[in-house]
């Protein structure tokens, strides 16, 4: 749990800059990204230890309704800007450092028990659906209500209904 909560946290201040330790702590008493994710990798914890989930997953519906399956894999550094009706199936992969914002579905398909597989570094924007077995690659950017059902390659700008690749990007460079 505390292993993914450091890149979590550090992620959802970034848009705070450099601020010293009190307003960290203020923001994260007020943040409802902060709350979410601790509730999150709390429902992680507790899954990944055999212990009830229950209070952890009913604290994420009634003040954000967000279901998360306790099966789905979440990568570190996940940023939540606006964390209100996300959902995410059984045996969803979701990589590092990857923007959800508000009413993202991950979703199965009928008769699938294989969940969406997402790479690093990939933005949906909100309302985005990503129904099934289908990956998305790592910097891909999914826009606001698109509905992905096809896999999408990496560097990839997506949109639609459904979703079609708009853009490839050029590779990122690492810093």
């Amino acid at each position: 749990m505390f292993e993914n909560l450091r890149p979590d946290l550090s992620r959802n201040l970034q848009d705070y800059g450099r601020v010293g330790f009190l307003r960290k702590l203020a923001l994260c008493l007020t943040l409802n990204s902060i709350h979410a994710l601790l509730l999150l990798r709390c429902q992680q914890w507790c899954a990944k230890h055999r212990l009830p989930t229950i209070v952890p997953a009913k604290l994420l519906f009634w003040f954000f309704k967000i279901e998360i399956s306790k099966q789905a894999h979440i990568g570190p550094g996940l940023r939540l800007p606006h964390p209100m009706g996300i959902i995410i199936a059984p045996n969803v992969t979701v990589g590092a450092e990857c923007d959800f914002y508000a009413d993202v579905r991950l979703v199965l398909s009928h008769g699938d028990p294989q969940g969406p597989r997402l790479g690093d570094h990939v933005f949906l924007g909100d309302g985005a659906k990503v129904l099934g077995n289908v990956t998305i690659g790592e910097w891909s950017e999914i826009g606001a209500s698109a509905v992905v059902t096809k896999d999408i390659p990496a560097h990839a700008v997506a949109a639609g209904i459904p979703a079609r690749v708009l853009k490839q990007k050029p590779p990122v460079k690492p810093a």
